[in-house]
């Protein structure tokens, strides 16, 4: 796969490359130097010929114009000589003239300088006209010589003319033609000058060159043995890679677009199930190996990542030849230039199967142990809440006491059994959300209720400033995360103190109003600044001496932050030693409902309670509470007559004697009102009823009011009954007689089956009104338990809760869906159960 490293070889080719640049280029220099020089000279020495020569054709020139006035002067004066017979061609002053016409056309034909060719130019046509003067004379002279005679001061003249000129035109060729011939001298000596300089030049750089070479060799055995070294290391390397990756199952490969060259490592033709370098198209080889359901999803992911800058991760599945099927992770990049081109694609492929199945032993372990350690917990849990409850009966109040500690204990027990669970699920990612638009108020307003009996016990006042707002979380984790806010400030806040949990707007990190803040504040003794961030590790507390004397685990902070992060949120906490702390997170906002927050009815089991005295609304809403109802708190009659038209209660507790409006005005007004008539009412009074007129009403509750009396009140009011069916299908049998003592309790009866088949049985004989069902069954599971009664008419509408101690996806979810379903964790919230059990027997009752 990777490329040798042969930089080492740079300085040796770069050292030849520059001798071979120099040992021609240099000679070369000298050459041209030469060459140009040289050149020079012979140009100066045919300038000085061409000017020599027109010298002597000027000279001749000059010589034939003395002979020409020599000879007309012969002919002309002295007749006899020449004698009249004479032809024309044979007289001295016809040849001469044609000489002379001869050594100016020569003369014409040498390229002169320009500085004597105007001179030229001027004595040519003078001389020319000259020597037909002289033949002219000479012929008139053998006719008439008296005439000739006549013409010669005139020929006289045109000789004395031109004796000057000609001897300056003379003179001036000359001297530039001993010009040119010092020029050509000077050149000379210059090129030779010239030419010896670069020679001794070129004589040292071949000199430095030759000691360059000798260097370069004199180094190139620690050359090699640097390469040497650098290959070995290389290879060790390679060999270190492949069997790194070999151990770890990671094979990697690489792609170039422009060459279409791939290049797999031995790992990967193994992962695949193939001997490393198998011949073949590298595509057709991966296609063929690739599971058929999967293939296309894989290409695609390759199509992809080379068209966008998006990385590849994805898991399929690939067939080797012997058909076994193995689980591989991909992973790839596209690496591109600065032009945005596409070089490469690289990537690896790790073969997962045995880390998966790994991943699915320890699911199933912790699904088995989850199941194994809530279902003896939940039953032990109950029946002792039933004993210290006295449901069985008084104890004698040492008996209480153990009953109470065993009941806390166990508690503490189902708390880190919980805590330890989430933790783990968390970890692997195994952590399931619904997410759903959720008012902010109705989250704060739950958890201060499911606190407030703690509150109470240890003498600290919860106190809320909710907001008007919605946000995308999962109820019960959300729930399960500010409880436990709640719970830690409680546990540290001295007895009278306040704890204030509030929401509004995001103060950092929010863009129109994107994220909603949770607060919760205590006023303990605060957190040190430097641990209000390792305060939500593992096992961790600000004061590990308050371990012991406040309870926990140091694993409610972490779930909290794994809670509100697997949101999109942020949690953290801010706090001054001595004054308290306060821990905040937020959620993201969702868009309003179409109905704004809380502008609808509140869920099924919500009770409007009304009296003046606040303590007894407290206590009253408490009982309601822990029994699993929302609660409405009203001090007035007015009050109670708005909360009644805009939130619509299943119930109304009232009291008669209130300042103002009375009970009996409040009554008839709801009565009056078309939208609360049909509102079951119970009266609260401290007196009992007379014989005079009293309100129409469900019941009438004699204060000091007992708990069983009003829960009994409530079934009768709401309708449900002891003619309200449940069957419970459960295998554990402790577990399964704690439950049907809750229905019972709650005036509900109850019948057990401890397995799947045994359920349809007694559900085919007689239909429940509610299904309380465990997924962890002897014989089939209740998976198969919902989907046998999706099949049959008068099973499939059954209203279900699903009882489990296991967490369960949202794919989970939809296969155990029957009619109206509720789902709840085992040894989780017991007032939780309790309220969805109620909502549901509710829903049964009112639906009949």
């Amino acid at each position: 796969m990777r490329t040798p490293d042969l930089t080492t070889w740079r300085p040796l080719r770069q050292g030849l490359l520059l001798a071979a640049v120099v040992a021609v280029v240099v000679p070369l220099v000298v050459v041209i130097t030469a060459l140009t020089g040289f050149g020079q000279v012979h140009q100066a020495n045919e300038n000085a010929l061409r000017l020599t020569t027109a010298q002597r054709y000027q000279q001749d020139a000059d010589m034939l114009h003395d002979t020409l006035h020599a000879d007309v002067l012969s002919e002309v004066l002295n007749p006899a000589a020449g004698g009249a017979a004479t032809p024309a061609r044979e007289r001295p002053v016809t040849s001469d003239a044609a000489l002379l016409d001869a050594d100016l056309r020569r003369l014409d034909g040498v390229n002169s300088p320009r500085s004597l060719a105007a001179e030229i130019d001027n004595l040519r046509p003078r001389l020319r006209e000259y020597a037909a003067q002289a033949v002219a004379l000479v012929d008139l002279a053998a006719s008439n010589p008296a005439a000739a005679r006549a013409g010669l001061p005139a020929f006289e003249s045109a000789f004395r003319a031109l004796e000057q000129p000609q001897a300056d035109l003379t003179s001036h060729l000359a001297r530039e033609a001993a010009a040119e011939a010092r020029t050509a001298d000077s050149r000379a000596t210059q090129a030779v000058a010239e030419t010896v300089a670069a020679a001794a030049a070129v004589l040292v750089v071949m000199l430095w060159l030759a000691f360059f070479l000798y260097r370069l060799g004199a180094g190139n055995d620690l050359l090699v043995r640097r390469l040497k070294d650098n290959s070995e290391q290389l290879a060790q390397s390679n060999h270190e890679l492949q069997d790194a990756q070999q151990m770890a199952h990671i094979g990697s490969w690489q792609w170039d677009p422009r060459s279409g060259v791939t290049l797999w490592s031995d790992e990967f033709y193994r992962i695949l199930g193939l001997a490393p370098g198998t011949p073949g198209d590298h595509r057709d080889l991966f296609a063929a190996r690739v599971h058929p359901e999967d293939l296309a999803d894989v290409m695609r992911d390759r199509l992809e990542v080379s068209r966008s800058l998006t990385d590849i991760h994805s898991q399929y599945r690939v067939v080797r030849p012997d058909g076994s099927v193995r689980e591989v992770l991909g992973l790839g990049k596209a690496i591109r230039d600065e032009h945005g081109e596409l070089v490469r694609l690289v990537g690896t492929v790790q073969d997962i199967t045995d880390q998966r199945a790994l991943e699915r032993m320890k699911d199933d372990f912790v699904g088995v142990i989850s199941h194994e350690l809530r279902t003896p917990l939940t039953s032990i849990r109950g029946a002792l809440g039933l004993i210290a409850g006295g449901a069985v009966g008084s104890l004698p109040p040492k008996a209480q006491r153990m009953a109470d500690v065993a009941l806390n204990s166990c508690q503490r027990l189902v708390r880190l059994v919980n805590d330890i669970l989430d933790v783990e699920k968390m970890a692997a990612g195994k952590l399931e959300f619904d997410l759903v638009p959720l008012p902010a108020t109705e989250i704060v307003e739950s958890a201060i209720a499911e606190m407030r009996a703690m509150a109470d016990q240890a003498g600290v006042t919860l106190a809320a400033l909710p907001m008007d707002a919605v946000v995308m979380a999962d109820r019960d984790r959300i729930a399960q995360a500010l409880t436990n806010l709640i719970s830690n400030a409680i546990k540290f806040s001295p007895a009278g103190g306040t704890v204030l949990v509030a929401a509004g707007p995001a103060s950092e990190g929010s863009q129109s109003g994107d994220l909603v803040q949770f607060t919760v504040t205590d006023q303990g003794t605060g957190i040190p600044a430097d641990q209000l961030e390792s305060v939500f590790d593992r096992f961790t507390q600000a004061d590990a001496s308050d371990t012991r004397a406040k309870g926990g685990t140091g694993l409610g902070l972490p779930i909290c932050r794994g809670i509100i992060e697997a949101h999109g949120g942020r949690i953290w906490a801010t706090s001054e030693p001595g004054q308290g702390a306060t821990f905040a997170f937020t959620l993201p906002a969702a868009p309003a409902p179409g109905e704004e927050a809380g502008a609808g009815p509140l869920p099924i089991g919500a009770v409007l309670v009304c009296d003046d005295d606040p303590d007894v609304v407290e206590v009253l809403a408490a009982m309601l509470e822990a029994n699993g109802y929302s609660t409405l708190r009203a001090h007035s009659g007015p009050e109670a007559l708005a909360l009644a038209a805009d939130q619509a209660p299943s119930l109304v507790l009232i009291d008669l004697r209130m300042p103002g409006m009375s009970g009996w005005e409040t009554i008839a007004e709801l009565q009056a009102n078309p939208a609360t008539a049909d509102i079951p009412i119970i009266i609260l009074s401290a007196l009992a009823p007379d014989d005079m007129a009293v309100p129409a009403a469900s019941s009438w509750l004699t204060k000091p009011i007992d708990q069983q009396a009003l829960m009994a009140s409530l079934r009768r009011a709401l309708g449900a009954g002891a003619t309200t069916s449940v069957l419970i299908v459960e295998d554990d049998e402790d577990l399964a007689e704690v439950l049907q003592m809750f229905f019972t309790d709650h005036g509900v009866h109850a019948r057990v089956a401890h397995t799947g088949a045994q359920a349809l049985a007694l559900s085919r004989q007689v239909p429940p009104d509610l299904l309380v069902l465990d997924l962890g069954l002897p014989d089939i599971d209740g998976y198969a338990v919902v989907e046998a009664m999706r099949r049959e008419d008068r099973l499939r509408s059954l209203p279900l809760l699903v009882y489990t101690g296991s967490q369960l996806s949202p794919d989970d979810k939809r296969r155990l869906l029957l009619g109206e379903t509720r789902f709840v964790t085992k040894s989780g919230d017991s007032a939780d159960f309790a309220r969805k059990v109620i909502s549901l027997l509710r829903k049964v009752t009112s639906d009949s």
